[in-house]
């Protein structure tokens, strides 16, 4: 049992949250008294060992020892000098956990007491549902009293009782409020989509991850498709970055801080680099002023980059080149691009010559390991343009038209790299000849590969980039989401690309309309083709407008506006129904039980589902009044509403609610409703100026109504009033999980990449 006194996780209200899970009488000791007996049993095989049996028994500690293992002798001598030296004994103690570690797994799985990533709740057994449930509700309450705390600057130095917090306080009250203030210790000047909420959540979940890194990879599968908070993106970021050099060093039996190495390694070798180039400082190297031309002439031409164009960004993005010139004797133009995100990402963690030295490095492991081939890139573009043709052949054909009409050609729109590439890749073989410039210039692909060679950074505002650079971190670069990314541009640009009229008109939408476009945008897109929708349908998730002066307004802006709803899933739905035994006529058959889910935006009822699953039995238990308790969970199935428009005539302040009814068919498949309740799903939220929306997300319990719903829903209450003469009994409850289909379903086709 860990010492109170340690704080495992370093934040108060988590770790609080942690030991409160261990205390006697919670649901963790009757796992711990299923688990100990079997792992007790496995270790007495490796005692053959002396020394062996010894870390093990420290390792598991004097009350594993008094309750599993009190026969067995302790000799902590034989661990320390001059039976075994230091070295030897880390070795040994390495061993043993990984043993442990396994050996855990193994019985766990066989307990059904651990979680596999492809495994329902209902596989899990009840002792581990229990804990679950428990250490959800612990965590939750002491979050909510943490950020109540934050959101009321109450230090736990002045504030010695929690307890005295209000319960009237709400739960979302208390979230919201964070959500609008924004996080003060970010710099003004960086783009933050992010706020104190998010913020603190990010720094809990860095805190477990750095307590066992092996988790990143399960929370990488839950972040795809959201944008990370700015500590949490350092963090991954960085680890991601670090990765390959990982799998490089052989670690062997000694711990070897990688970031730390990794550091010392690229200083050493701008050193060697600046003994070999004669040079005092690695930020002037010979070829600075090759760099200084390239910078500015990139940052004053480049659309997008024009809000960079300021001293200080440029000598800095200048004297990173150069350090990163001095290490590694390369440079290329298109490297300012790959330097952008870095800089808007890496601020304020050391000192400024630290951070050049800090970001050179990071562009270095990015360039080395991350970043795909020119091959890789030209693969890429080839099947966004056929997927076009194939998708969406007007849109196609009219690029192709545009693209010969009045050429304006600037080569210098596109790096060297994509040209010399290009007329290789399409020349004639057979007669050696090179299809001219001013031919390749004019395609529609030349654009998209212009796109991914300079990592989006060309055309996307810094929120969009650091959004989309997200994505592709989290994937470890996939060439698929660099496909889903480019495409989803395209296609949120139709409007303005069908409007275009020749080549410079195309040219502009190209270089300049991913500027304009909103990022929770580019993240609709993104979500709905990663998650298996339709190109055709994207076009309309651009909530910009182009008017006839080519100016851009939003769709959702005066009253005329059309509001969409994003996508929401239902599974996992258990229901705990109370019978009495005057409330059927007959037996009750819980295979005959549906649940019909419909959800309403004031009167507009917007879609209707119904299980179509046999509902299996957990339990069925005596009540009192001789009533029965049955609990049943219907596996595996999930009900999915797709986007929809609410109507304009409508304006409820209370948002879309689900009505939950509960029918027990009869034999002549009349529907006979045993019960109903009503749950919030969208409620409308304001984010500054911006109307918006929140959906309810996780593990929703809501006690049932008997019989028949009234005809006005707004009569619902949340507390129903029952009785046993009624056909539900006291208590009657649903649970269910809401969840995001696209997130769930993108995470499904991406675990295989993390």
């Amino acid at each position: 049992m860990t010492d109170k006194t340690d704080k495992p996780f370093g934040l108060s209200w988590l770790d609080s949250s942690y030991y409160e899970t261990l205390l006697p009488s919670t649901p963790w000791q009757n796992i711990y008294d299923m688990l100990c007996p079997e792992l007790a049993v496995a270790i007495r095989e490796q005692f053959k060992v002396p020394e062996r049996k010894q870390i093990l028994i420290e390792l598991l500690g004097p009350q594993f020892k008094r309750s599993y293992l009190p026969d067995e002798l302790d000799d902590p001598l034989i661990l320390n000098p001059p039976h075994m030296s230091d070295e030897q004994r880390k070795k040994i103690e390495n061993e043993a956990k990984y043993w442990l570690q396994i050996k855990m797994n193994e019985i766990a799985l066989k307990k059904k007491c651990a979680i596999k990533t492809s495994q329902g709740e209902d596989e899990l057994s009840s002792e581990m549902r229990d804990y679950l449930e428990h250490t959800y509700n612990i965590v939750s309450t002491s979050l909510d009293r943490h950020l109540y705390l934050k959101q009321n600057n109450i230090t736990f130095a002045s504030y010695e009782d929690e307890n005295e917090i209000q319960n009237s306080e709400k739960q979302n009250d208390l979230r919201d409020a964070l959500r609008k203030k924004k996080s003060e210790s970010l710099d003004k000047n960086m783009a933050v989509l992010s706020s104190e909420y998010s913020e603190i959540i990010s720094q809990s979940l860095m805190n477990i991850l750095r307590k066992d890194p092996r988790r990143i990879a399960f929370v990488l599968q839950k972040l795809i498709g959201q944008q990370l908070s700015y500590d949490l993106r350092v963090f991954i970021w960085s680890d991601i970055l670090m990765r390959h050099e990982r799998k490089k060093i052989e670690s062997g039996s000694t711990q070897i801080d990688i970031d730390l190495l990794v550091r010392k390694n690229f200083a050493n070798g701008v050193s060697r680099g600046k003994n070999e180039l004669k040079i005092s400082d690695p930020s002037q190297t010979p070829i600075s002023g090759l760099i200084e031309n390239g910078v500015i002439e990139t940052y004053s031409k480049v659309f997008c980059l024009n809000e960079f164009l300021n001293e200080a960004h440029l000598r800095q993005t200048m004297r990173v080149l150069n350090v990163f010139y001095c290490y590694s004797r390369d440079y290329e133009p298109f490297y300012i691009y790959w330097l952008l995100p870095f800089q808007l990402t890496f601020k304020n963690e050391r000192s400024k010559s630290e951070l050049i030295y800090d970001l050179a490095m990071f562009l270095d492991l990015y360039v080395k390991n991350l970043f795909p081939i020119w091959n890789e890139i030209f693969t890429i573009a080839a099947k966004v343009i056929q997927d076009l043709s194939i998708n969406d052949p007007s849109f196609y054909e009219h690029l192709k038209k545009i693209s010969k009409i009045n050429p304006k050609i600037n080569s210098k729109d596109f790096v060297n790299e994509i040209i010399v590439n290009e007329q290789k890749k399409t020349g004639n073989e057979d007669s050696n000849t090179i299809r001219p410039k001013k031919e390749l210039l004019t395609e529609p692909a030349i654009f998209v590969r212009k796109w991914i060679a300079e990592g989006f950074s060309g055309i996307l505002r810094k929120n969009a980039l650091l959004y989309v650079w997200d994505q592709l971190f989290m994937s470890l670069w996939s060439s698929k989401d660099f496909e889903i990314i480019s495409k989803s541009l395209l296609y949120l640009l139709k409007n303005q690309f069908m409007k275009a009229k020749d080549h410079d008109d195309m040219r502009q939408v190209f270089l300049e309309g991913p500027y304009r476009l909103l990022t929770a945008d580019i993240q609709s897109a993104f979500m709905h083709l990663s998650s298996g929708g339709k190109e055709n349908e994207v076009a309309f998730l651009n909530t910009l407008i182009l008017n006839d002066n080519g100016g851009y307004y939003a769709k959702l802006e005066g009253s005329k506006s059309k509001s969409v709803l994003d996508p929401i899933g239902i599974k996992d739905i258990h229901l705990k129904l109370v019978i009495p035994k005057q409330g059927l006529n007959t037996e009750f058959d819980s295979t005959r039980l549906i649940v019909e889910i419909s959800l309403y935006y004031g009167s507009q009822r917007l879609g209707t589902k119904k299980t179509s699953s046999i509902p299996s039995i957990k339990g069925i238990k005596p009540s009192i009044k001789e009533s029965k308790t049955y609990e049943l969970m219907i596996p595996g199935e999930k009900l999915v509403f797709e986007m929809s428009e609410l109507k304009q005539d409508i304006h409820d302040s209370k948002g879309v609610f689900a009505m939950i009814i509960v029918k027990y068919p009869s034999l002549n498949f009349s529907d006979f409703i045993l019960g109903y309740c009503k749950m919030s799903i969208y409620s409308p939220q304001k984010i500054g100026s911006l109307s918006t929306w929140e959906v309810v997300n996780g593990r929703v319990k809501r006690l049932l109504h008997p019989g028949v719903p009234p005809e006005d829903l707004e009569k619902i209450g949340s507390i129903p009033t029952t009785s046993f003469k009624d056909r539900l009994g006291p208590d009657s409850n649903v649970e269910l999980t809401l969840y995001d289909p696209n997130s769930e379903s993108y995470f499904k086709k991406s675990k295989e990449q993390i």
